[in-house]
């Protein structure tokens, strides 16, 4: 009889659970391998949603146009952050130009709001942070800007100056600059004028793609219109540079000065526009040979100012109480300056005669009119 050997092709229990334990570290690897894939897949998911809700908010910084960022966000034309997510995809006011997201967060209004693991998207607008409890072990939060004084409280400074790098002097009050701005949802004008020295400057001012007006109100009242781009904590400097000289173009006409009357105490001459349309509103006598006050100024011989209680002299501003039409390109008109007499007061005063006193005057477009009647 043949004796077989049973351990030569049975299985030990031994084998068994070597092999059982193998296949269970497989199984323990493979499931946290998926376990693994699985978590990536929706940090990745979340990660990619609340970056774009982040742009929504606050705009993209990679648009930019002339070098200068253009995209802004809700916040960027509403002036405020929305008090909830709806507002990035639903109309929230007259400014709102959403939505602010991509389309497919906006073809599905609700999912967009969630996290890859299904959880609600926590939004703090007194913080400005979007946080996602994840899987309830690992919490992610992205901040939305890092303080709120960043998004609200930049500055907008500058120097208003003329082709001739003057500043407007004098006329500074003169100087119209309207900057528009998103406020609560509405865009308002904030108006300031520069200070002599052209200087002038906008505090408070939301991040976004304002509007700034300068408006030259005398003379040719002239307009220069700047966008500024205003980034989250910045002091963006706009300074603006007239096409034309604050001067005006009014020139004395030689030969046209002359005084006339009684007693010599009225004065006459003429001015060339040799620019574009002149609008005058006031005047001031900035020099005189004689220690004289006058009366009445008449344009074309229509009288635009005359006193009440005090006659004008040197350094007075004369606005006129009548403003004269407008003076036309290389159109010639007549100005008179009247009744010149010793006494600014109404009281007792006797007239002065004006021939040969040098005259200076200055108009409120900055032409200066210097000469000697005869």
């Amino acid at each position: 009889m043949k004796i077989i050997n049973s351990t030569a092709y049975g299985v030990t229990l031994i084998e068994m659970l070597i092999v059982i334990l193998i296949l269970g570290l497989l199984v323990a690897v493979g499931y946290r391998t998926i376990d693994a894939t699985n978590y990536e897949s929706r940090f990745n998911k979340t990660n990619k949603q609340m970056t774009e809700i982040v742009k929504g908010f606050v705009g993209n910084p990679d648009l930019v146009s002339d070098g200068r960022r253009i995209s802004f966000g809700y916040v960027g034309d509403m002036g405020q952050l929305p008090a909830g997510l709806s507002a990035l995809i639903t109309s929230d006011g007259p400014n709102w130009k959403g939505p602010y997201l991509p389309r497919q967060f906006v073809e599905d209004t609700i999912s967009f709001k969630s996290d890859g693991w299904g959880n609600t998207f926590q939004y703090d607008q007194q913080s400005a942070y979007i946080r996602s409890t994840g899987n309830g072990k690992q919490v992610m939060t992205m901040k939305i800007v890092d303080t709120i004084t960043d998004l609200f409280n930049n500055s907008i400074s500058g120097i208003i100056t003329d082709i001739n790098s003057a500043p407007p002097a004098e006329f500074s009050q003169k100087v119209n600059i309207r900057l528009t701005i998103p406020e609560n949802g509405y865009s308002v004008d904030t108006i300031c004028a520069p200070l002599a020295d052209g200087y002038f400057a906008f505090s408070s001012v939301p991040i976004g793609y304002h509007r700034m007006i300068v408006t030259k109100q005398f003379g040719t009242r002239d307009s220069v219109i700047r966008w500024v781009s205003v980034l989250p904590r910045s002091n963006i400097i706009a300074d603006v540079r007239f096409p034309y000289s604050f001067r005006g173009n009014l020139k004395y006409v030689e030969g046209s000065g002359a005084v006339y009357g009684t007693s010599n105490n009225n004065i006459g001459f003429s001015v060339f526009n040799s620019g574009d349309t002149v609008m005058l509103d006031s005047m001031v006598l900035i020099r005189s040979d004689s220690n004289a006050y006058f009366e009445e100024v008449r344009m074309n011989d229509n009288i635009i100012w005359q006193y009440s209680t005090t006659r004008a002299g040197v350094g007075y501003l004369v606005e006129f109480t009548t403003i004269p039409p407008p003076i036309p390109p290389n159109s010639v008109v007549r100005f008179d300056i009247r009744n010149f007499m010793d006494n600014p007061t109404s009281g007792s005063a006797h007239s002065v005669n004006m021939s040969n006193s040098r005259i200076a005057i200055r108009f409120s477009d900055r032409s200066i009119i210097d000469f000697r009647p005869q």
